[in-house]
């Protein structure tokens, strides 16, 4: 008899990012990624409504080598953001997906609204009604689109799923507010699997559920709490091509791995060191070189995950994860042993 173990653990890979308010090479308080073509990450920068750090809230796009690639969308003053702000401005973002041509979708809780970005960063549209009627929303959270470019959309204050085409039109919807399968309490990210299968990350009720193309329950797991399992505010989850589910365990700072039932595997706590980026600044101050080399116990201390809000799984398989009050990544990968006995 031959038996097979295939037992996952994850190595450290690289630091990305450091915080930069002003745009550039960095982060400011980053809440979403999504990934398009070559790879290239999309970070969203949720900012701050401080008036001297401009223009703090925006869409980087880099590589996951950390190189700046561009950056596109406009914070707006809190006393303009209304109704008639301006295209491509932001006041809440929170999160950002990509269609198949490459135009980039943005969410605002504030604005209620929807803006689209085409693949140079100029704003083509925009879409979204405050209500809790069809195709209204309160306070979009998670964005994904699917294999058709149907985008979903988490209506989090109205506690549901919508769908819809990419101009804004609607099409269905599924959930109430409500701590029984199929229902959310504020639900927050959204993921969709190779298989048409939809993931949303239910925050207040601590647990995952997972559903069909048209929304039909199939699954959750999960439950409030710190052990193995289970969450405090889980705010997004991630699936990669073998169907393992990644989620990041805001409030318990880590992130928690399961396999494709939603069984437990794996946690991670961070392991980050010092980004390229944040080395370059670092470099430019010779008094903050001494200051690093002089503070007692400073990598162990900045390598823990703070606050990580969203996870990407790349193409290669990379897993990302994005810490707002750190403003920056840490990237992980996979690592599967086999191992294999016979009779000797």
């Amino acid at each position: 008899m031959v038996t097979q173990i295939a037992p996952i653990t994850f190595k450290y890979s690289h630091t990305i990012g450091r915080q930069e308010n002003r745009g550039g090479n960095g982060f400011f308080y980053p809440v979403a990624i999504t990934h398009g073509a070559g790879n290239h990450l999309y970070v969203l920068n949720r900012g701050s409504e401080t008036p001297a750090f401009f223009p703090c809230k925006r869409v980087t796009i880099l590589t996951v080598d950390e190189e700046l690639v561009g950056q596109f969308g406009q914070k707006i003053p809190p006393e303009e953001a209304d109704a008639s702000a301006p295209d491509g401005t932001f006041m809440w973002p929170t999160a950002v997906a990509l269609d198949r041509e490459g135009n980039a979708y943005v969410a605002d809780e504030w604005l209620n609204r929807i803006t689209v970005f085409n693949k140079d960063g100029q704003c083509t549209g925009k879409w979204g009604t405050l209500g809790d009627g069809d195709g209204e929303f309160n306070r979009p959270s998670g964005l994904h689109f699917d294999a058709e470019d149907n985008l979903y959309l988490v209506d989090s204050a109205n506690h549901r799923v919508q769908k819809f085409t990419k101009d804004g039109q609607f099409l269905a919807k599924f959930g109430q507010e409500g701590s029984g399968d199929g229902e959310f309490s504020y639900p927050w990210g959204i993921e969709i699997d190779q298989h048409g299968h939809i993931f949303v990350a239910d925050w207040r009720n601590d647990r995952i559920q997972k559903f069909t193309p048209d929304g039909q329950f199939l699954m959750r797991f999960g439950s409030s709490g710190k052990g193995d399992g289970e969450f405090n505010r889980p705010t997004s989850v991630a699936v990669d091509q073998e169907g393992i589910i990644y989620v990041t365990d805001f409030k318990n700072d880590r992130l928690q791995v399961f396999d494709a039932d939603g069984s437990f595997i794996a946690k991670l706590s961070g392991e980050a060191g010092l980004s390229k980026w944040g080395r370059e600044r670092v470099e430019l101050e010779p008094t903050m070189v001494r200051g690093r080399a002089m503070a007692q116990g400073l990598e162990e201390r900045e390598r823990p995950f703070q606050g990580p809000i969203a996870v990407e799984v790349d193409d290669e398989g990379r897993i990302i994860v994005a810490e707002a009050p750190r403003h920056r990544l840490q990237v992980f990968r996979k690592q599967t042993a086999f191992f294999k006995g016979g009779l000797l």
